[in-house]
């Protein structure tokens, strides 16, 4: 009975010091989080004039939107603010985008927002919350069927956007111009775009020094193009104009692939574009265009994946957890009032101080009674209530 009694004490005494320790540690990571939110929302009411209503009931729709996700508060707060900045009169319904795309790919916000952005000017959408969802519904079902990272598509869809519009390209083929990149080479998003963007350059015949492409460089591209057969101007009604770059590129893929390795002509093609990374990148291109159709055909039937890769990916641990981190930190009525926050740190505190002296003098059954109950009610914790998040 000694024995039992002594090893009753030794669980009861481990059980009092993982609470206090998950307590504190949960305490602290609330703060910072009320913190970070508070310095948003304070950000939020320079940049778009909100008033005190409208700050509220924004601090109060952003933990029950980043649980939606899985994702946290100040990940929407965050895309919100930099949708605001950047101009956008959408900014919250550009942010659950933001958070949807997030969710799906796992992407961090900033780079979820660029993508966002950048697609959007590019390709002058303005911020039209269906035709941006189209663009990221085609990305992310190229990269469910290929293997082809989105962080990675990402990126190169962020750095490429306004030079590809620029030059031609609509989204969908500069998507899957990118993935199929992407998908016979081991680059990552940055190079592989500045690669396609030097191809696209040649095929368009404009020279930029800063790539080391100059008219003498263009006009021996455009003689290795036309030794396939291959033109890349065009006369019609007596004016003569540059062809669509992607329809070049697939006529010079169709006489490129019907070459022999050893045809002087296939390593002309090449060397025209300078250095092996370019060269490499335009045999992957041509090589590999029946990929490219294909993904352009990805692209257009990715309709909905995107939320439905988000809803999958809220349901994981981790994001489960962050709906859980959302209702602990949920910011009660005045949440851009200091005041609110002082009270509250000071009234953890307090639980605090209490909860230490409470399990001092509790027994070791009572310690444990006590950890059932703390157990059932952290059951409960995370559900939101339709009205608004649960207030911890």
């Amino acid at each position: 009975m000694n024995h039992f009694m002594q090893t009753l004490e030794k669980l009861s005494a481990s059980f009092k010091k993982q609470l206090t320790t998950l307590l504190i540690k949960t305490t602290k990571n609330a703060l910072s989080e009320l913190k970070k939110l508070d310095t948003l929302l304070v950000e939020l009411s320079k940049n778009g004039h909100l008033s005190y209503n409208a700050l509220q009931d924004l601090g109060d729709h952003a933990f029950e939107v980043a649980s939606k996700y899985g994702r946290s508060a100040v990940d929407y707060l965050s895309s919100t603010l930099a949708a605001s900045r950047s101009g956008y009169k959408n900014p919250e319904a550009m942010a659950e985008l933001s958070l949807t795309l997030q969710s799906a790919g796992n992407i961090p916000a900033d780079l979820a927002d660029q993508l966002i952005f950048a697609t959007d000017k590019a390709w002058q959408m303005n911020g039209s919350i269906s035709e941006l969802t189209k663009t990221l519904d085609g990305m992310y079902y190229i990269t469910s069927q290929n293997p082809v990272n989105l962080r990675e598509l990402s990126q190169g869809m962020s750095a490429i956007s306004s030079k590809a519009a620029s030059l031609g390209l609509d989204a969908n083929e500069t998507a899957a111009a990118l993935a199929t990149m992407l998908n016979a080479t081991d680059n990552d998003g940055a190079d592989t775009a500045d690669a396609l963007q030097a191809i696209l350059l040649f095929t368009r015949q404009i020279s930029d020094e800063t790539v080391g492409i100059d008219t003498a460089s263009l006009a021996e591209y455009e003689n290795a193009c036309n030794a396939l057969n291959v033109k890349l101007k065009e006369t019609k009604y007596g004016v003569t104009s540059l062809r669509a770059p992607m329809e070049v590129l697939g006529e010079l893929s169709a006489a490129y692939q019907s070459l022999a390795d050893s045809d002087p002509r296939k390593s002309g093609l090449l060397d025209s574009v300078g250095g092996s990374f370019h060269a490499s990148q335009l045999d992957t291109i041509l090589s590999q265009w029946d990929t490219y159709e294909s993904m352009l055909q990805q692209y257009s039937d990715g309709t909905n994946f995107l939320a439905m890769g988000a809803e999958q990916t809220a349901s994981s641990w981790e994001n489960s957890l962050n709906r859980l981190s959302n209702t602990w930190t949920a910011v009660i009525s005045n949440i851009a009032d200091s005041k609110t926050v002082t009270t509250m740190i000071n009234n953890l505190n307090s639980f605090l101080s209490i909860l230490n002296k409470v399990t001092d003098n509790l027994s070791s059954i009572d310690i444990i009674s006590l950890g059932a109950g703390l157990f059932a009610g952290i059951k409960n914790v995370g559900r939101l209530e339709k009205s608004g998040p649960v207030i911890v």
